[in-house]
């Protein structure tokens, strides 16, 4: 696997295997398979059909697992009336020789990620965020703000970087988005929206989002940032869905395009050779934002 960041510690075969027999011996004598691309903070493992092992290889992971033992419950409970399922905390490990931070083995849920393009799978997509949304709307939990967006106004370094990929587009859409006034009270976010979190059951016009994994940088924030999966997830035709079902505001609308611009600034070159399939998903996500700007 390419290394992601410079700061990134290595997470070998064998390390994997000793933590899970050390500490997770129920799990150890079960089928273990990497899966071929980490995510951008964790390596990756299927432990049998129903079980995953994720192994922070960086120091911003931070306990996930050990949050996700707090949040999950009352997240599956608000989104359970959405149909929508989200992953338990099966046991959270301890940092031990070799792995400094704790990590985590979750459950697995069923279900294929969206095609970019699929007319059905795009629209049970939007269906399915926009349910998603809803219902977490009205989860209160006390919890500390989602570590994503920061504030537009106070993101000092971001413009640069959009003035550097030479796109007019992409700069006005940028420019035109502002904070959430006062009259916009934050609410519960996922905070990461992107495919290859999004799971669908059924085909054609009977595909429906059913899952919605890694709930990491989940928390009190902007719902326009949510509605970044109108960018990264599907076409014109499914965001307007999207859009009109999460009854979004204009200037939700307007920031969830400044959000994906971002995130394709900074992320498009950061993860062009060590993670191509994300690089392209941001790239394609910077085409929607310019199309709309």
């Amino acid at each position: 696997m390419a290394r992601l960041h410079e700061q990134q510690i290595d997470v070998p075969d064998a390390l994997v295997d000793r933590l899970i027999r050390d500490q997770a011996p129920a799990f150890a004598g079960l089928p273990r398979r990497r899966l071929p691309s980490d995510g951008t903070i964790h390596r990756v493992d299927l432990l049998g059909a129903d079980a995953v092992a994720r192994m922070p290889f960086i120091d911003w992971a931070g306990d996930e697992a050990g949050d996700d033992a707090r949040r999950v419950p009352v997240l599956a409970a608000a989104l359970a009336e959405a149909g929508i399922a989200v992953p338990e905390v099966l046991l959270r490990g301890e940092p031990s020789a070799g792995m400094p931070w704790p990590w985590g083995i979750w459950s697995r849920l069923p279900g294929r990620h969206p095609r970019r393009g699929d007319p059905h799978d795009e629209a049970a997509v939007a269906r399915g965020v926009a349910a998603a949304m809803g219902a977490l709307a009205s989860i209160d939990l006390p919890w500390p703000p989602a570590p994503d967006p920061t504030f537009l106004a106070t993101d000092d370094g971001t413009r640069d970087k959009v003035v550097a990929l030479g796109s007019a587009a992409a700069l006005a859409a940028w420019d035109a988005a502002t904070d959430p006034g006062s009259d916009e009270r934050p609410q519960w976010i996922h905070g990461d929206l992107m495919p290859g979190n999004l799971l669908l059951e059924g085909e054609g016009a009977s595909a429906r989002l059913t899952g919605i994994i890694d709930w990491g940088a989940s928390g009190m924030g902007d719902r326009g940032f949510d509605l970044l999966a109108g960018w990264v997830c599907m076409g014109p035709d499914a965001r307007v869905l999207l859009f009109d079902a999460a009854a979004a505001t204009d200037a939700q609308i307007a920031r969830s395009r400044a959000y994906a611009v971002r995130k394709a600034a900074w992320g498009i070159e950061y993860y062009r050779e060590s993670l191509p399939a994300f690089a392209s998903t941001l790239r394609y996500a910077l085409r929607q934002a310019e199309m709309e700007a």
